[in-house]
């Protein structure tokens, strides 16, 4: 693996790049731009309890100037709004993802998720803000989504579309070249499989007809060759059985060098010194029915529980059917699937303790700080779901730290290179 991810993982620089977080959910992405060395001035989201536990973490990290708006991002996007947000600071990146639940494979793909356009307000916000450069984080989904018929902020009416050239064209129309990419994060020292599309901008002018680059062109991470495997993330914390609750790690487990590095911290404070973890949070796992267990233990190491049904002869078929058929035991020595936002999708590879992951081990999939806190309701269900965001789907929503910083890095390396070359 990549040993620069884990040792001085604390960049220091002489000046701070100020960056703007919009959708920010409890705050994957502003993890990795301050592991980068970025100061992160101002955030956004909906979401109540994402807001919190954002909040409570650049608290914790003594960034007390950080400001926080919770609430519709439309609100945001006028100039007086946005000037009294940002109050006088200047901002050189924008970074965010939004949301993505209408644009992904694995969902509905509703075409009348009124979320689906939430990408304008984040243009809204870079033609009001004028940053140097912005990120954009999707699902792969995005990459084939049509939208039948929208206007652009230019003006610009757009039919049968896909999202990507809406977005390379309205950024034009803004001054800005948008370059995108499907990347893995698990090529960036995160041990999962989690493909995302990513939206490199950066400013530009059109003179008669020839693109002027204002700052230096940003470059996508190269992906790394060593992966970091389920067993590499959370071999430490399998002593935990279903129904149980702790704040104590067992030191009968030798920590792996990925392991150390959350328990120690990524993240920089205030003061550019690390965050180690004092107490082991966010590590319970939920109880099981015995019907439930039974067929946890039946399931082989990467197999989905629709897969083990085929396999079943009919009498078990009918004692162990059920409708969660994308749930799937990891395998130890390789990576994890894609994070989602429910609980009950991963079963822990023990064979000695079925059950599913606690939000602390998904966390260390995700690659976030031990010492990054979940805050709010642990789980819901029903039509909570729509008004309240748990600690799993806070997890499931969020982007990679370690994913965000390997992009990061880059636009870091981008804005040194304009101080030298574009003055």
């Amino acid at each position: 693996m990549s040993q620069s991810f884990f040792h001085s993982s604390i960049a220091i620089h002489s000046k701070k790049y100020n960056v703007l977080d919009l959708f920010s959910g409890a705050g994957g992405m502003s993890e990795g731009f301050l592991q980068a060395g970025f100061k992160i001035t101002n955030a956004c989201d909906y979401s109540s309890e994402a807001a919190e536990t954002y909040q409570n973490r650049h608290r914790q990290l003594g960034y007390k100037d950080s400001v926080f708006f919770n609430g519709d991002i439309k609100k945001l996007t006028t100039p007086k709004k946005m000037n009294d947000f940002l109050n006088g600071k200047k901002i050189d990146v924008i970074v965010g993802g939004p949301p993505c639940q209408g644009f992904s494979i694995s969902g509905k793909r509703n075409k009348d998720d009124p979320r689906n356009v939430l990408f304008l307000e984040y243009l809204k916000v870079v033609k009001l803000v004028k940053p140097k450069y912005f990120v954009i984080e999707n699902v792969e989904g995005i990459l084939t989504f049509k939208i039948d018929k929208i206007t652009g902020i230019s003006g610009t009416i757009y039919e049968n579309d896909i999202v990507p050239n809406i977005i390379v064209n309205e950024a034009k129309k803004l001054g800005y070249h948008v370059e995108y990419r499907l990347l893995n994060a698990k090529n960036y020292s995160v041990p999962q499989n989690r493909p995302r599309v990513i939206f490199l901008g950066h400013m530009i002018k059109n003179v008669k007809g020839k693109i002027i680059h204002l700052v230096a062109p940003p470059v996508f991470p190269t992906p790394q060759e060593n992966i970091i495997s389920v067993e590499d993330a959370i071999s430490d914390l399998r002593f935990l059985t279903a129904g149980k609750k702790t704040s104590n790690y067992d030191n009968r487990y030798k920590p792996t060098h990925y392991q150390l590095a959350l328990r120690n911290g990524l993240t920089p404070n205030i003061n550019g010194n690390s965050v180690p973890a004092t107490s082991l949070s966010n590590h319970w796992s939920s109880r099981h029915t015995e019907n439930v267990v039974d067929r946890f233990k039946m399931l082989e190491h990467g197999e989905s529980i629709g897969d083990l049904l085929k396999r079943l002869s009919s009498d078990e078929y009918k004692k162990y059917k059920t409708k969660k058929y994308r749930c799937t035991k990891l395998h130890p020595k390789s990576v994890s699937p894609t994070v989602l936002t429910l609980p009950d999708d991963i079963v822990h590879y023990d064979l000695k303790n079925p059950r599913i992951l606690s939000v602390r081990e998904l966390a260390r999939l995700q690659s976030f700080d031990d010492s990054f806190e979940f805050l709010g309701k642990r789980t819901t269900g029903g039509n909570r779901r729509r008004l309240e965001t748990p600690q799993y789907t806070q997890v499931g929503n969020a982007v990679p730290p370690l994913f965000a910083k390997a992009i990061a890095r880059q636009i870091m390396k981008a804005l040194k290179d304009s101080e030298q070359n574009f003055r």
